[in-house]
């Protein structure tokens, strides 16, 4: 609200930003692109950073702090599929270059088709970290490459229908068939993706930053892939490419461009043309979106469907907006899955965390204590246990025990230091070998009702085998 005058937010989401989180590529950090979304009383925003989604905590919770929701995707780079693209295809050996005396350039970047990816839900956004691992897993280090049979296992193989969005830009093969003009290229382009995502899932981002000529970035290029997604009955979004919040940060993406290619500053080796790869205003995006609708040939009817164009987009952001909270767990804690039916201790008992740590518990007692009085023991341990049951902790104590057991398996001499010395299920679960009842230790330095926060549990191995645990 403002001089008694309520103010509605701005309609326009940007689905595709580029944090500093992405290597030698963006210029801006996660919360000063919230920031300027704010400024520009935008509700929703996205962040796709390269290769990874390593900014997507810090871009979560500044949206939190912010009042705005969060889309989050990534933005990877997919093995090419057709010779046409201008790219090497690779060889059964996997290598598909050849090394030469050169140290920069098209050595370091091969400029790989890429495309983004949004998580639709939850379960779309699980899907994407899965895939992301799987992509780092199967490349080269340091050059993750994906490929459509990742997607189809991990994105349309585990994710359900509108879990995850595709979006094929500029910069992947369909983009570069309109660089060549080629509608056929553009359908031979397109022909893999619809057999392994459905046509919902998958979009045409149209991309304009107003550069001379007619290649990427340019009005005209964002037209020719208009009409391809029109004739091929596919949805379209308009996108900034954003890689810095504010046009004066322009000149540092010229740096990170040199850098990622190992290559002189020079206009030669920069990707842009001109500043406008920031985060605009919603109506400065309306005029992209009327320019781009205007060389399409759509003549009267370009300003209606520019509207149709800035609603599309709005509503696969509305239908890609995650909850923080709800759907990322800000502000919980996360415990590994523990799988109950390899825990003979439990049988016949609830299958929950509580009931195999009790269980595992009291079965070692008599190994810990022999013949000694029960009723301190048992007192003490149903302290414990209740405490650790009222905060939910039970998995991790559970956890814990697991990974000691491992390490004494390897023969590898452990132990627990710290407070985690002074609880008794610690020394029952063979966590610490210091009984707590003997030496007087309180629980209460390790973990209270009154403190919320996890507790650690500071576990020591033999230095001479260390590497080995890990």
């Amino acid at each position: 609200m403002r001089g008694g005058a309520i103010t509605l937010p701005d309609p326009f989401v940007h689905l595709k930003v580029a944090s500093g989180y992405s290597l030698q590529y963006g210029a801006s950090h996660p919360h000063v692109l919230v920031e300027r979304a704010v400024e520009q009383e935008m509700d929703t925003l996205a962040l796709t950073d390269r290769d990874g989604t390593y900014g997507a905590v810090r871009f979560a919770k500044a949206c939190l702090q912010g009042g705005v929701r969060p889309v989050l995707g990534v933005d990877l780079a997919v093995a090419p599929l057709h010779p046409w693209s201008g790219l090497e295809q690779p060889s059964a050996s996997g290598s598909s270059r050849t090394r030469t005396p050169a140290r920069g350039g098209a050595f370091r970047d091969r400029r790989l088709p890429r495309v983004t990816f949004l998580a639709g839900s939850r379960r779309g956004w699980a899907s994407l970290c899965r895939l992301v691992s799987a992509t780092h897993l199967a490349g080269e280090r340091g050059e993750p490459v994906s490929t459509l049979d990742l997607v189809a296992e991990h994105v349309t193989g585990s994710a359900g229908r509108g879990d995850v969005v595709v979006l094929l830009g500029p910069g992947s093969e369909l983009g570069r068939a309109a660089t060549l003009r080629r509608d056929d290229l553009a359908h031979a382009a397109l022909a893999p993706w619809l057999e392994v995502v459905d046509r919902a899932d998958l979009l045409v981002e149209l991309v304009s930053h107003r550069l001379p000529g007619s290649g990427p970035g340019s009005s005209p290029h964002a037209a020719r892939m208009a009409a391809v997604a029109r004739a091929t009955g596919l949805g379209t979004v308009l996108t900034n490419a954003v890689r810095y919040a504010d046009r004066l940060d322009a000149p540092t993406v010229d740096v990170l461009d040199a850098a990622r290619r190992l290559v002189p500053l020079d206009l030669r080796h920069v990707d842009r043309g001109n500043a406008e790869g920031f985060l605009k205003s919603g109506k400065q995006m309306a005029e992209v979106a009327e320019e781009v609708c205007r060389y399409a040939g759509l003549g009267s009817d370009s300003t209606r469907e520019a509207r149709r164009l800035l609603a599309h987009t709005r509503a696969v952001g509305d239908r890609c907006a995650l909850d923080p909270r709800t759907d990322l767990g800000l502000g919980e804690v996360h415990f590994p899955e523990f799988d109950f039916r390899r825990d003979s201790v439990a049988a016949g008992r609830h299958r929950t965390a509580d009931g195999v740590l009790r269980a595992r518990c009291e079965a070692a007692v008599g190994h810990r204590y022999g013949n000694a009085p029960r009723q301190r023991i048992w007192k003490r341990l149903d302290d414990e246990l209740q405490t650790i049951g009222s905060l939910g902790y039970a998995p991790y104590f559970l956890t814990v025990a697991d990974v000691t057991d491992l390490i004494k398996d390897m023969g590898v001499r452990c132990a627990a230091r710290g407070s985690g010395a002074g609880s008794l299920v610690n020394y029952l679960l063979g966590v610490s070998g210091v009984d707590p009842l003997r030496h007087d230790l309180l629980m209460s330095r390790f973990l209270s009702p009154l403190r919320r926060a996890l507790p650690d549990i500071d576990v020591d191995v033999e230095s001479a085998r260390r590497l080995e645990v890990y």
